[in-house]
């Protein structure tokens, strides 16, 4: 057959169908929608009432519809009228299951239904009574963040609180000085710190007595506020006295935590200037005596402290958070004197717990032997002291030391008291000041041999070194060895009132 004989056959088809579906329209009933089915995975629970579930909980749910398709969910927890649904597009979460206050255990309805995509929900939903005890949260000081067995005006503490049924189940961790009756404080905590809390208490100890603490948060230092934005305070600390640290937290059922505590002695601030000893060994009080007593001739009775244990690190004696910690500490002072027996000990941080002290304008005097275990001028501290190098032997003429003698003169520039030596001194090397530093002192060194010469040392003789700032002045030898003119407390006059500004 023809390709027109089948064009004719298609065209009647049409019409006929068109023309019957003219004549007899569409016919049926009218199926309204049918409302979903919802279900929970888990139908039942059998546990006894001592196998309860813990209040944190991952329950999980689907549902189906007839004729249409599910968008999403609503749950209720115990209250199941209508404004208390919440909806989801989920179909599981973890809960934590509320327990009323004060209670121990508890029976929770949780109850979900179905929505499909015309807005009709399971007019039945699936339900479930979840039985379950509350676990009680636990809290306790991180090790290295607590003070050290002595601070003075800043106290810092750092603590993590967690919970068996959850961190969302933790409603408020608090600390309370020396008073657990009417002395507890809550502290703010979030949820992205994972539970870990750090606050640092700042009170005046410039008088002994009980005072109330300010409080800031976190490394950044801001004020922590309460609810009602005014600032959280701490009572009950006491300058001069050995003081404890309690912790607490608590959950949403009001289970408490056991209590945390850490104890530490408050000492009061009496100076403008801080006298640092970080001597090793015997000699630590004597020698620190000797330095005092030029201070004190001077009218300045300085408050001390002792950081001379451990090893190379920084001494458990200071608080080990720098930032902020240390450093807002050491910057209560206007001036800092320090004395150690090695360049390699606590001086070797002193760039980074120095910085807010020098920005609020302090003066150091750095009295600290240089060591020929120092010679790496890469080392940080050479970044803090007015270095620019360090005197080297000569291995080609034999030399293998340096070596002051005694009764040699440490001879003072610009009309500084000249000193003098009291004894032959080995182990101290000759520096060289930074472009733009102060030669302010020098002697004569000497070079000792293999074959038991000694050699006269021309490069460079500095032993003392002001910054170009004017605001740090390091001295390389030990300055209770060179009163062989009896004129110490006259170098500590023009050195530390003269040219640093100490006061008392």
């Amino acid at each position: 057959m023809s390709r027109s004989y089948y064009l004719a056959i298609s065209a009647f088809i049409f019409i006929a169908v068109t023309l019957m579906g003219c004549d007899s329209g569409l016919s049926g009933n009218f199926v309204e929608n049918q409302p979903p089915v919802t279900n929970l995975t888990v139908e039942r629970i059998n546990r006894g009432e001592d196998f309860r579930l813990s209040s944190q909980i991952n329950i999980s749910w689907w549902g189906s519809d007839p004729d249409g398709f599910v968008v999403g969910f609503e749950y209720a927890i115990n209250d199941t009228s209508e404004g208390a649904w919440k909806f989801t597009t989920k179909s599981d979460s973890t809960f934590i299951l509320p327990i009323n206050g004060g209670q121990n255990t508890d029976d929770v309805l949780f109850k979900v239904r179905a929505v499909d995509n015309e807005g009709a929900k399971d007019p039945i939903g699936a339900k479930l009574i979840y039985p379950i005890v509350n676990s009680e949260p636990e809290v306790s000081f991180n090790i290295n963040e607590t003070p050290p067995d002595s601070m003075f005006a800043i106290s810092s503490f750092g603590w993590t609180v967690s919970d068996p049924d959850g961190f969302l189940n933790i409603r408020s961790t608090e600390i309370a000085i020396n008073d657990t009756v009417n002395g507890w404080v809550e502290i703010p905590f979030s949820e992205e710190n994972d539970g870990k809390v750090f606050i640092s208490l700042e009170y005046d100890n410039t008088t002994t007595g009980i005072k109330v603490a300010n409080t800031f948060l976190g490394r950044s230092y801001r004020s922590a506020l309460d609810n009602s934005g005014e600032l959280i305070r701490v009572p009950n600390i006491e300058v001069g006295a050995k003081n404890t640290a309690f912790i607490r937290t608590t959950d949403a059922a009001g289970a408490i935590s056991e209590v945390d505590t850490v104890s530490w002695f408050v000492k009061p601030q009496n100076s403008k200037v801080l006298f640092i000893n970080d001597i090793e060994g015997t000699s630590a009080l004597t020698k620190q005596s000797l330095h005092l007593s030029y201070l004190e001739a001077n009218g300045i009775f300085p408050d001390v402290w002792l950081i001379n244990s451990g090893g190379t690190g920084l001494s458990e004696q200071f608080p080990s958070v720098i930032d902020p910690t240390l450093q807002k500490t050491l910057a209560k002072w206007d001036h800092i004197y320090w004395i150690s027996n090695s360049i390699a000990r606590n001086i070797t941080f002193a760039l980074d717990i120095t910085t807010q002290f020098f920005a609020d304008g302090g003066t150091m005097f750095v009295n600290i032997p240089m060591s020929p275990t120092i010679v790496n001028q890469e080392l940080e501290l050479f970044n803090f002291l007015p270095i620019d190098s360090i005197g080297y032997v000569d291995p080609n003429k034999l030399e293998t030391g340096f070596i002051i003698n005694n009764n040699t003169e440490v001879v003072g520039l610009e009309g500084a008291p000249t000193l003098l030596t009291q004894n032959r001194q080995t182990g101290i090397y000759p520096l060289k000041p930074l472009p733009g530093a102060s030669l302010l002192y020098e002697t004569d060194f000497k070079a000792s041999t293999v074959i038991g010469t000694i050699n006269d040392y021309t490069r460079f003789e500095g032993v003392g070194i002001e910054n170009s700032e004017g605001n740090l002045i390091y001295f390389g030898m030990d300055i209770t060895l060179l009163n062989g003119n009896g004129n110490l407390d006259e170098f500590i006059d023009y050195v530390g009132v003269q040219r640093l500004g100490f006061s008392n």
